[in-house]
């Protein structure tokens, strides 16, 4: 006989941990499924920090102190030389996403929810134009449960919203040329590093053509350091592990280190989905895009896409509704707490993927964009640039026209493309003209700004 579940949630990443922890939480019967056992849930290479406004918005401040691998005062971005540094301020954390994982699905499964490993989603249930469950599988058996929805949290994986019907909002594909290819490794350096609160970003094309390789220590690691490099998918680059040992580890400060752990993934740097729910059926985490598309960060914003999902399922449930109408909630939640700012960050990163060096160079070193800006950029996703600061470094920058030029329409399509996310659907039958408008306006921004 088959079983009966509430919610059916594939993955148990922080994703799919913490929606299955609110669910539960809510005393829902939750089905937790995952290709791995327990202790490795959530086991995949990453850069491990997490913002502390995210944090507080999850309800995950206090976090048991051995999750806890360091704390984070800021980012400090190196133009291509070297020679210019920028440093954004902001708190936070630097977590074992392994134990963060298992943490949070501890929770869920004290509060009721069932948790099966090394069992895949192999299949999705469709009756009726609503996703009613799921056929999974595990080393002994292919068997199916019923579900009132079914949430997709298996990252690039998508092993569920792959399979569902093309013309559901959830199932859109990504372009290769989307992703980051990213590797990295855990180190254990010979000597302290200074400033261990700092996270540093390094911009240069030839090391890193298309993203930036990283080095971010663990202040309460001594001497551990997360070094890595992400490239531009779709573009036939170098593999970044290739790269990463050529320019990055065999500078003087990884003499005499040795490796702890090391591996690489695809990190999906776009905007959200059109859509993170439809009849029966939720998208959270990497699955639905939810990355932040310039410095690649997903733990906090994917956990965020989980507690709109989880509140807009607990809600539907009580309504005996479970259609895209009555879960639409989780997007307005989505857009309104991160999805807008993403959408807008996702325009100045295909704007910076495609300048030189050279431009990178000036544009930091004669204050075109200055250190506010880029806090403003990572707190809201804003680059508005005051009338006078506008003259000023128009003045500086008359040696580069073209680009002052080029960063104005880039200001401006940023701004078109908040004002529609900022205008999200009510309801699911305005979404189809909406994504119709917003495509226009990606296609606009490419021939106008990317030469396209």
């Amino acid at each position: 006989m088959d079983e009966r579940f509430d919610v059916v949630v594939a993955g148990a990443g922080v994703a799919g941990a913490y929606v299955a922890f609110r669910l539960a939480s809510a005393g829902l019967k939750v089905l937790v499924v995952d290709i791995k056992e327990f202790d490795r849930v959530g086991d995949k290479p990453c850069g491990d920090a997490i913002g502390g406004h995210h944090l507080n918005l999850l309800g995950l401040r206090d976090l048991p102190q051995d999750i806890v691998e360091g704390y984070v005062k800021g980012i400090d971005i190196h133009s291509p030389s070297g020679k210019v540094r920028f440093r954004v301020l902001g708190e936070g954390l630097e977590v074992d996403r392994v134990g963060l994982a298992r943490y949070l699905l501890k929770r869920a499964v004290d509060r009721g929810a069932e948790f099966r490993g090394r069992t895949a989603a192999v299949e999705p249930l469709i009756r009726g134009g609503y996703l009613r469950g799921l056929k999974l599988h595990s080393s002994s058996r292919t068997y199916e449960v019923q579900s009132s929805v079914v949430v997709d949290a298996t990252g690039n994986a998508r092993a569920i919203a792959r399979r569902l019907p093309k013309d559901w909002p959830v199932s859109e594909e990504a372009d290769p040329k989307d992703f980051n290819i990213a590797y990295r490794e855990v180190r254990v350096l010979k000597d302290e590093v200074e400033e261990p609160h700092i996270l540093r970003i390094y911009l240069n094309k030839i090391v890193a053509p298309g993203g930036y390789w990283w080095f971010f220590p663990y202040s309460e690691r001594r001497n551990y350091v997360n070094v890595g490099l992400g490239v531009q998918g779709g573009r036939g680059y170098p593999h970044p592990r290739d790269l990463l040992h050529r320019y990055v580890l065999s500078q003087q400060v990884f003499a005499g280190s040795t490796v702890v752990e090391a591996g690489g993934a695809p990190v999906p740097t776009r905007g959200p989905l059109s859509s993170l729910v439809w009849n029966g059926v939720a998208i959270v985490g990497d699955a639905a895009y939810t990355v932040n598309p310039v410095h690649g960060g997903g733990k906090g914003s994917s956990m965020v896409s989980s507690l709109c999902v989880a509140d807009a399922i607990i809600e539907a449930l009580e309504l005996g509704d479970v259609s895209a109408g009555s879960l639409w909630k989780a997007n307005i939640c989505y857009m309104g707490n991160y999805g807008t700012k993403q959408a807008v960050l996702d325009i100045f990163r295909r704007f910076l993927q495609e300048l030189s060096d050279e431009d990178l160079e000036f544009g930091m070193s004669a204050g075109i964009v200055k250190e506010e800006d880029l806090n403003s950029l990572s707190l809201r996703g804003e680059l508005e640039l005051s009338v006078a600061e506008k003259a000023l470094r128009l003045v500086s920058g008359l040696r580069r026209p073209s680009l002052l030029a080029r960063l104005r329409r880039v200001l401006d399509y940023m701004g078109r493309i908040r004002q529609m996310y900022e205008n999200y659907p009510k309801v699911p039958s305005q979404l189809h003209t909406w994504r119709s408008e917003v495509s226009e306006i990606i296609r606009e921004f490419e021939e106008r700004v990317l030469m396209r």
